[in-house]
């Protein structure tokens, strides 16, 4: 049975809270605006078709379902001719200092940075993504991470890594400059869902025709069967 939009827009009320850190992620693991704007879309519509609800793990579906359509998008056939748009780390307002550092490194420190604390990614996976090796990742890191616990005191400079992911995450969920607003995210997300209802309506169509037509077959095969062990000899 088709959704009303009544039924989408009350499930999409769900999304609509992190649609801004999903859209960001997506940007820094793609490296393009298009290619994270169609990954986002197809991982909202991915939860959406597994008929999930929105209890306990569903922001946790979502950023899964993100990270598996950003990789295949940034992946993908002609991925690599895609124009770079991230636009990297923004000086925060605020003056918070870790993203202040953050901020002044060069742009392919700063997407390592936002990969690895903000995106939660292993090293193999910015490898992946980036083209930069491992080794070389790795040193990045930890060259920031010393940077930062100098300006860190007392028991900060024992959790520099724990609290440089906390900063990325969180900057991660603010809406960027351009970023799709949730309204045409959500209004992309109703045609799609109705275009994957209508399909999926109609493969469940073909799916039954082919059972019966087999149900058919099986039957007349049994009666033949009676009809010749029947006959006396």
């Amino acid at each position: 049975m088709q959704q009303t939009s009544d039924q989408l827009r009350s499930w999409f009320r769900n999304v609509e809270p992190i649609c801004a850190e999903l859209f960001n992620a997506a940007h820094a693991m793609c490296g393009n605006y298009d290619l994270a704007e169609y990954a986002l879309r197809s991982a909202i519509l991915d939860v959406w078709l597994q008929n999930a609800g929105s209890g306990m793990g569903f922001r946790e579906r979502l950023r899964s379902a993100l990270r598996r359509e950003a990789f295949d998008a940034a992946l993908g056939p002609g991925a690599d001719e895609a124009e770079f748009t991230w636009p990297g780390i923004p000086s925060p307002r605020d003056g918070e200092p870790i993203l202040s550092l953050a901020a002044q490194e060069r742009l392919e420190t700063q997407r390592l940075l936002v990969l690895r604390y903000g995106c939660g990614l292993s090293l193999r996976a910015v490898n992946q993504l980036t083209g930069v090796s491992q080794a070389k990742a790795r040193s990045e890191l930890e060259r920031f991470e010393a940077r930062c616990r100098r300006g860190l005191s007392g028991q900060d400079r024992s959790r520099a890594e724990a609290l440089i992911a906390r900063r990325m995450k969180r900057m991660l969920g603010r809406p960027a400059p351009g970023s799709p607003q949730p309204g045409q995210v959500y209004r992309a997300f109703e045609a799609e869902a109705g275009g994957a209802q209508l399909t999926e309506h109609r493969v469940s169509r073909v799916v039954t025709g082919v059972l019966a037509a087999l149900l058919a077959l099986v039957c007349a095969g049994a009666f033949w069967l009676f009809a010749v062990l029947s006959q006396p000899h």
